[in-house]
């Protein structure tokens, strides 16, 4: 009996907890800052040009905003570019909030480091490639050294056509890996890939669409949906979607919770 009664009060003290820490989620994002960093590459110099990284970047740029979302857009970017509004996106994210960095295009491991290719690259030496591209241990870090609140990464990229056939008229093959890596340093940021390690995705022969975002966008805009809900909802309509072919990668390293859309009946509570 007296077992039955301590587990019933440690229940609602957990329901207590969680409903506190409820209020302070949606009293906390009634005020502070969001910022958006969104780039989608389709017309790449050298390489094969993609079709939907740019509806992709547009479409989340637009459900974005709704969202309360202050952004930071280009397209076609180079990495001139890119590095321009990478260092525009740090410098507003230290100012605590939410920072949400969205890469759609193309991108590779070298050397067991991922990257984001801007529209300008060569790739016809590994060794350049710092020239040409963002490493993504960079994106991250920079989140890091924000100390904000909370930062998401997503990336709907690991096209397939840059793959080994890609650079065999040059000295890009050795050390190109087929998709992008696990992400080592993370703490703090919530991230997530269009396929699992390794793995590659194709643009659609005729969707508009990539499957992440399109599934992702979905999600996004269900009202009083968390973060870790949205995430994992999307990875299970992908898979879905894709009869188990494509499987989107989650690290999910944050600590607290956020809503993309704060439910209606709690905003002024």
């Amino acid at each position: 009996m007296i077992k039955n009664i301590i587990i019933t009060i440690l229940i609602l003290f957990s329901f207590t907890l969680q409903a506190h820490d409820f209020r302070d989620i949606v009293k906390t994002e009634g005020v502070e800052q969001r910022v958006a960093l969104i780039i989608g590459n389709n017309d790449y110099t050298s390489i094969p040009h993609l079709k939907n990284p740019i509806n992709d970047a547009r479409l989340m740029r637009e459900t974005l905003k709704k969202s309360g979302f202050s952004v930071i857009y280009k397209e076609n970017a180079k990495i001139r570019d890119m590095k321009k509004l990478l260092k525009k996106f740090s410098y507003k994210i230290r100012k605590g909030g939410i920072g949400f960095f969205y890469f759609a295009g193309q991108s590779v491991n070298v050397d067991g480091k991922n990257y984001l290719i801007g529209t300008d690259a060569l790739l016809d030496n590994k060794d350049y490639i710092l020239h040409e591209a963002i490493p993504l241990n960079n994106i991250i870090k920079r989140m890091n050294d924000a100390h904000n609140r909370l930062n998401v990464i997503v990336s709907d990229t690991c096209r397939n056509t840059i793959a080994a056939n890609t650079f065999h008229h040059n000295h890009f093959g050795r050390g190109v890996g087929k998709g992008l890596l696990s992400l080592p340093n993370t703490k703090g940021i919530f991230a997530a890939y269009s396929t699992a390690n390794g793995e590659l995705v194709r643009d659609g022969k005729s969707a508009s669409h990539g499957i992440l975002t399109k599934y992702l966008v979905q999600n996004l805009i269900k009202e009083g949906a968390t973060i870790k809900e949205i995430f994992t909802n999307t990875k299970r309509d992908v898979y879905a979607h894709t009869d188990s072919k494509l499987n989107p990668s989650i690290y999910n390293q944050i600590l607290k919770n956020f809503f993309f859309i704060i439910p209606a009946n709690k905003q002024n509570k």
